[in-house]
C-alpha cells in the first residue's frame, strides 16, 4: 500500500475492499466460521457496493484531515 500522501483513487477503492474483507474475516474468526463463502455471496453487487462506498467516503475524510494536519505542521493556515 501507498503511503497516505500518495494514494490515488484506485488505492482509496483497493483499501475500502480490503476493509470488508477484514471485517468479514474477523467476524468470521470469532464465531468459527471456517470459509468466506456466504460472506461471497452476501457481499456481491448493492451490499458490497454500499459498504464499499461508505468506506471510501471515510477514508477519503481522513486523508483530507491527514492533508490539513500536514500543512499546519509546515506552517501553512
Amino acid at each position: 500500500m501507498k503511503a497516505w500522501h500518495y494514494m490515488t483513487k484506485d488505492n482509496v477503492r483497493d483499501l475500502a475492499e480490503e476493509a470488508l474483507n477484514v471485517a468479514c474475516r474477523h467476524i468470521q474468526d470469532v464465531i468459527g466460521v471456517e470459509t468466506g463463502d456466504l460472506a461471497g455471496l452476501y457481499f456481491t453487487g448493492s451490499p458490497q457496493d454500499e459498504i464499499e462506498a461508505i468506506l471510501r467516503d471515510y477514508i477519503i475524510r481522513e486523508l483530507e484531515a491527514k492533508n490539513l494536519e500536514l500543512h499546519q505542521f509546515l506552517g501553512g493556515n
